[in-house]
Formats: structure tokens, sequence, C-alpha cells
């Protein structure tokens, strides 16, 4: 019989969301107890409906696994245990999740073989054949097998890593899933213990969790030599053909040369639900309840004197005739384009100064426009796809507190770590959010970084930074392209050693709705004085003031 055990924890500081442990044995009384495989679902609170797809992957893999045990057909004799993990905040990356794995929650065990990770969005198409591969792997060697990414060239997403030959270090696609062997992560469970002082992190920001995840076993871990460890006993990831980035995908090179067919697929991305469904409760769908156009967005594109000629001309030619409510602010103003100024002179590095400005200046001018529901700020050198852009804000409550981007992390692993969304992605905020940010947040100093030291207040108000798929802070040439076939691009950022225009046309492009075009911004008159923001500077400096003071600014 299929036995099933049960077993939850509540974290006491969440309250917005049902956040536990739960794990499910799945192995049948036969089974050798002392061949264990762990099946990991990391499930995050936002985007709302990845709890339902949780859960439905759960379900698909509790009826596998009774059909294989009623067939008596389980290889390897393995038991099974399934463990839902929900994150919090500071551990959607595999690297500050891993200490949950062990401590007091002992879900890896002296005599666990093998751990599958895998998250909300992956697809476990075969469970037989899964156990089927790792029955012909070798469990004590330090390894851990996905598909495996290339990148093309050295990018700022993976901190330039081998910047020299970025392209031989392979990383893995965590949304296909990931294998480990039990020797290599109960390692990397002592490795990343709060108490650890024998490992070491190429940085202190979290971009991208499986590059990372890579990279920090590639730095800490050697390989047994008697297991035949090349490269110094270096550990890289083995790409593994059962595990595909889309249902069905090969490489045409592994079809061509392999002597035998590639094994079946037996775990991959899982494709995005239909545009027009979101989740509500589990097993329930209902349609987009918020329909948007790009006339309900405004767009506050920040600028400054040096590129307004190199930099606004593209925007105006490439995603701009679709943002009917756009605003260029700039430290100068500028009537031929036009420009407002903030009142900030510009600086090199950080711009709170003028971000907060700039939230102020663009409430003044979108007054009592009833039609306007989300503020976006945006960098001079960012490319969008407004239509797509509407189409995923369709699917949030313009009405609550709302926080969209392209998470980042700062520190995850310690207890002062925040996440925030990265500007140059572009950083949607619902018009109650600006209000608040208006309201309570300011900076600690003119030239400190916009964007984490709004993720900052954002996290110390109690308000979530939602990530959004399909929002880049790079250019398309600094992600794998499997990556981003997954679904539609919404944003990229940075116009320097591409063509911007024939980047948007490639990636962005197309699907327009009809009547959402505007006018050149020239024939339009800004509604603000551009003086205006002189009244309209934030406070500097300061104490920090009790979150209960809805008066007072949250001064970081």
């Amino acid at each position: 019989m299929l036995s099933h055990r049960v077993a939850m924890t509540v974290e006491s500081h969440v309250v917005l969301w049902f956040l536990c442990f739960i794990s499910c044995g799945l192995g049948s009384p036969e089974g050798d107890p002392s061949r264990e495989v762990l099946l990991v679902i990391a499930c995050p609170p936002y985007p709302r409906h990845a709890q339902a797809e949780c859960f439905s992957l759960l379900e698909n893999i509790q009826v596998q696994h009774l059909q294989m045990e009623q067939a008596g057909t389980v290889p390897g004799d393995y038991v099974l245990n399934v463990h839902v993990m929900h994150e919090l905040f500071n551990y959607w990356t595999v690297l500050d999740a891993l200490p949950h794995l062990g401590g007091q929650t002992r879900l890896i065990k002296a005599h666990t073989e093998w751990i599958i990770w895998c998250q909300y969005n992956t697809h476990v198409a075969s469970l037989r054949d899964l156990l089927e591969q790792l029955r012909r792997q070798n469990p004590a060697e330090l390894a851990y097998y996905g598909h495996a990414l290339y990148d093309t060239e050295a990018t700022i997403v993976h901190h330039f890593a081998h910047y020299k030959n970025p392209q031989w270090f392979p990383y893995p696609m965590l949304r296909a899933g990931i294998i480990f062997t039990g020797v290599l992560l109960r390692r990397l469970v002592e490795l990343t213990a709060p108490n650890a002082h024998n490992s070491s992190r190429p940085s202190e920001f979290s971009i991208d969790a499986s590059h990372e995840l890579a990279r920090f076993i590639f730095d800490n871990l050697s390989q047994d030599p008697r297991h035949g460890a090349a490269m110094s006993g270096k550990i890289i990831l083995k790409n593994a053909a059962y595990i595909c980035p889309t249902a069905g995908a090969r490489k045409s090179s592994e079809i061509v040369t392999r002597v035998a067919p590639p094994p079946p697929c037996a775990m991959h991305a899982a494709s995005e639900e239909p545009s027009g469904w979101l989740p509500s409760t589990l097993g329930h769908r209902k349609e987009r309840c918020f329909h948007t156009t790009g006339s309900h967005i405004y767009f506050a594109i920040k600028t400054c004197a040096k590129f307004h000629k190199e930099r606004i001309p593209i925007v105006e030619r490439t995603w701009a005739g679709d943002a009917r409510n756009r605003r260029y602010y700039s430290d100068v103003a500028d009537v031929s384009i036009p420009t407002i100024s903030t009142g900030i002179p510009n600086v090199q590095t950080g711009h709170c100064a003028k971000t907060m400005a700039i939230l102020q200046l663009s409430l003044k001018d979108i007054g009592q426009q009833m039609d306007i529901r989300w503020l976006m700020l945006v960098d001079d050198d960012t490319l969008l796809s407004v239509p797509r852009l509407s189409e995923l804000l369709s699917y949030h409550d313009h009405r609550e507190l709302m926080y969209l981007g392209q998470r980042y992390g700062y520190r995850l692993h310690a207890p002062d770590g925040f996440n925030y969304h990265t500007g140059g992605a572009g950083i949607l905020l619902s018009l109650p959010l600006v209000r608040l940010v208006v309201e309570r947040c300011s900076c600690p100093s003119d030239n400190a970084p916009d964007d984490m030291i709004l993720g900052y207040c954002l996290q110390a108000l109690g308000v979530a930074a939602v990530p959004v798929a399909g929002m880049h802070q790079a250019r398309p040439q600094d992600y794998a392209c499997e990556l981003l076939q997954l679904q539609p691009p919404v944003s990229f950022h940075k116009f320097w050693n591409m063509e911007p225009e024939q980047t948007y046309r490639q990636w962005l492009h197309g699907g327009s709705s009809g009547g959402n075009r505007s006018a050149p911004l020239g024939v339009a008159k800004p509604r603000l004085h551009p003086n205006d923001a002189a009244q309209l500077l934030l406070p500097g400096g300061g104490e920090m003031y009790p979150l209960d003071s809805h008066d007072k600014h949250l001064d970081l």
C-alpha cells in the first residue's frame, strides 16, 4: 500500500503566506530503507499560482509512485520521500535553502543516496525512468546532474565568472530539475551552514541561483581521485540527457552522434500556464481579473543630459509608441524632448535621491487620473514590450501594495539580507505602493543605490519583492538561449555592444493591441513645471523612525 507521512511546521513570523514543510514517505514496506531518494519541491509564495503548481506536482508524483508500487516495478527498490519546501524570503536560492535540509529538519539522512531538486514549474514526466537512471549511476560519487547551460560570453549576471573562457563552464537549468548524490549534498549542507567558515562565495549578491550553485561547488569541493576526477578534482555539472529544457527537446548533435537513441525526457521545465488563466484555490482556476493596457501604466524614465540625444531617440523609435503616459526625468529640463528636471545633479553611481524625487514628481503629475494603476521606473537604456507588460499586470491587483520586477538578493545568507528588484529591468509599483514609498522611505545619501534602498525599505515595511519572469537586467546575449525560450521576454537592459533597435525587433516587437499607440512625446505638454522639483526634495539623514509612525519617513 502507499503510505503517507505528513509533518508540518509553520514559521511563526510568516503572516500572509502558508509556509510549511511537508514530507510524504512514499516507500513501500518491502523497499530497502538504506536506498532512500529524497525529492524536494521548492515552492515559493510568489508568484501566487506557484502554490497550486507545487501541490499539483506533488500529486502527480504520488500517483506515479502508487502505479509503480501496484505493478511492482519500482526501479532499484528505492524508498522515495517527497518534501515540499516553502521558501522564506531569504532562501529562494538553492545555496541559501540547503542549510534547511539538514539541522533540525534532518531531511537528508546518512543513507539518502539521491536528492532530486525540483521547482514548482518542473515537470516529472516519468518517475520510473528517473529512478531507473539513478539505479545506473554511482551514488558514492561527489556529483550532480542536470540540463547543462553555457554562457556565450562573460556576463555581469554571472559576476564575469571565467571571463577568459566562459563557454566551457556548465551550470544547470534550475527549472528543469537537478539531481545530487547524497554524499555531495551532505557536504554542501555542511559548507553552507551558518557557522561554516571554510567556504567562500564569489559575491554578496544573488542573481542567478543556478550559476551561483555551480560556481560554489566548483570553488569549494574537490572530487575523490579514485573516481577518475579531472581538472585537479574540480566538480562540474554532468549533463544528463534524460533531463531536458522542454518536453521532448534534444540537441541535434546528440541525435546525430549517439549510436543508441537518447533516453526519454524523464524531467523537464514545465510549460507556462495559458495566459488567460489564473490559479486561485488548489484545483480551481479563474480568468484574469484586471484587464490592463499600456494606458494604465505611467512610465517614469530616468535619464540625464549627456544621454538625451543618444538614448531617448532609441526609446522613441521602439517601445515608446505603446507608452502613452511616459515622462522623461532628467537633471536638466530640455523643452525639445521634453524632459522634466528633478533638481538633482547627475552622479556616476547610485541615484537614490533622484529616484525618490521622480516618485514624488510622478505622483503630482498623475494627480487624480483614475485610469493610472501602475508606475514603472525605467532606465533610458531599457527596452520593453508594453503589450506583454500589460498582459502580466492583468494578473496582479493594482489596488494592493504590489512590487514587481526581476528579483535580486543581497546577503541572503545573513540576518541583514534582503531582496530587491534591479532597476535596469524596470521596477513596477502599484499606485498605492508609490504613495507608501513617498510617505515612508528616504535615502541615507543622495548617491545610494536606488533599487537596493527601495527594496530594503519595502522589506522593512513588509512588502514582498514579487519576481516576474521575462524581465531582464542585461542584454539577450547575457542569458542562455534555452532560458529566453521558456517565456516571452518583457524587458532587456543596456545598449552597449549591440544594436538596440534590432534587439527590440527580434525579441520584443509585436503583439501590440490596436489603439494603444501614442503620439510623439514632443506634441504633448508636460503637466509639471521643471522648477516644481525644488519643492519636492526628500529630507536627508535622520533617525530610524518606528514603523507605526505613519507621518514620518523610514530613513535607511
